[in-house]
């Protein structure tokens, strides 16, 4: 019962990555494509967690899950200061 119900969470987050992914390349500014790219970390930390739902390994799959959350948050911190320019 358990399985089929992440089962079927897993596809939900699938579709959800794939409609984020194909409406960031219909945006035009970099920007924008960017927040679509930190919102899409998100969603794959959250698709990660499931699989380790899915294959009963929760605690090797939570270990990969917060590595790329915090590689995500590092990433955008860079990428903001280097957006954001320097203020005088």
């Amino acid at each position: 019962m358990m399985q089929t119900y992440w089962t079927i969470v897993l596809g939900c987050l699938v579709a959800i990555l794939m409609a984020m992914l194909i409406m960031m390349f219909r945006k035009k500014y970099f920007l924008n494509k960017l927040n679509y790219v930190f919102a899409m970390n998100t969603v794959i930390v959250l698709l990660i967690l499931t699989v380790g739902f899915i294959d009963g390994r929760m605690d090797m799959y939570l270990d990969i899950a917060l590595s790329y959350s915090i590689l995500g948050f590092v990433t955008q911190v860079i990428l903001a200061k280097y957006i954001g320019g320097r203020r005088r």
